[in-house]
């Protein structure tokens, strides 16, 4: 009796609001919990990497022993990064442009001299070829344009191989006249080299009576150096109203010799480093004669590109002369005889004009 009074008597324990509601909903509020805890870590972890200390301005080049205003310190600063980047930045941007016309044209180059600062080394000349050059054309590339009897290019490095056989007798007057035409209008930007031939092949400006007595052999057969004898091979000089006048003085003065053989010419030309641009090539022989010549320009033109001039050739001569040009990517022009005819009329005139 007395236990079961005692269970009437006792009370049942009372649940507060807020413990109801954790136990109702403790796997929602576990949640937000946990959501909580990591929105605080992120907010912890980005003040961390975040956030810098302030300090002192960290680009001074000094220190300061005393007491300093911090604004003329970064007004300093900025001042001198300004001047950095001015340094850095490009001062001249160089630009070329070349113009081609009837004759040689001088480029209408924005290139100050002062810009170019070649570095040319002469030795003492004593003839044309004794020349050596160190000059750096890459700034110009291919600078300017050139014109020989009406065939035109445009290269750097241009080579003339002109015929000054014996069978050039009496039509002589124009070629001499076209090519210290084409010399005397070169513009001072690139370099070149002047080579002739009659059999033996020489440098312009060399004794060719002289050297010719270091060579054997026939038109016919091939000519080649007597044993013991090592030609000059040519070198590039630079374009200068000095090497214009030895040149020009060349062309003139050289006496006309022997055949048209023209082999060793191009042996020569592609021994030359680097090589040449262009060849302008005259001959008043027939090419196909000079089957080993023909051998050497495939196996070694390498990126020249030949320009052949027939002068006052004969008919076999075109053909030939036509490949040449075709299998380097030049160009072939041929001079007939009427109008060299006229040609030397119109030098004549122009003579008696300039006399008066």
């Amino acid at each position: 009796m007395s236990d079961n009074t005692s269970q009437i008597s006792q009370s049942p324990s009372l649940e507060s609001p807020f413990s109801k509601y954790l136990r109702e909903y403790r796997l929602l509020n576990s949640l937000l919990i946990s959501l909580f805890a990591v929105v605080f870590l992120l907010a912890l972890l980005w003040n961390i990497v975040v956030w810098v200390a302030p300090g002192d301005d960290g680009g001074a080049d000094f220190s300061d022993a005393g007491k300093s205003n911090a604004a003329p310190q970064k007004q300093e600063h900025k001042v001198r990064l300004m001047q950095r980047q001015k340094q850095a930045k490009p001062t001249k941007t160089h630009t070329f442009r070349a113009i081609a016309v009837s004759d040689i044209s001088v480029p209408m180059v924005d290139i100050e001299a002062k810009d170019l600062n070649p570095a040319m080394a002469l030795s003492p000349m004593g003839d044309v070829g004794d020349v050596r050059v160190d000059v750096d054309m890459s700034v110009l590339n291919k600078a300017f344009a050139s014109n020989f009897m009406g065939v035109k290019s445009q290269a750097n490095k241009i080579l003339f191989i002109i015929d000054y056989s014996a069978s050039m007798r009496g039509r002589d007057k124009v070629m001499r006249h076209e090519l210290c035409k084409a010399i005397d209008k070169l513009p001072a930007v690139g370099s070149v080299a002047v080579l002739f031939f009659s059999g033996p092949t020489w440098i312009a400006g060399q004794d060719a009576n002289a050297l010719h007595k270091n060579w054997e052999g026939t038109n016919g057969g091939g000519w080649k150096p007597k044993d013991g004898h090592t030609p000059e091979r040519p070198k590039w000089i630079p374009v200068t109203p000095s090497t214009k006048k030895k040149l020009k003085e060349a062309v003139i003065s050289t006496p006309l010799t022997f055949g048209t053989v023209w082999n060793n010419s191009f042996e020569w030309a592609f021994y030359m480093n680097p090589k040449p641009d262009v060849i302008y090539f005259m001959t008043d022989g027939n090419a196909n004669k000079n089957l080993q010549g023909m051998d050497i320009i495939k196996s070694k033109k390498g990126k020249t590109k030949i320009y052949t001039i027939g002068y006052g050739a004969p008919a076999g001569a075109k053909q030939p002369l036509e490949e040449i040009a075709a299998m380097t990517g030049g160009k072939s022009k041929f001079v007939e005889m009427d109008q060299i005819r006229l040609m030397e009329q119109n030098i004549d005139e122009e003579k008696k004009q300039a006399m008066n």
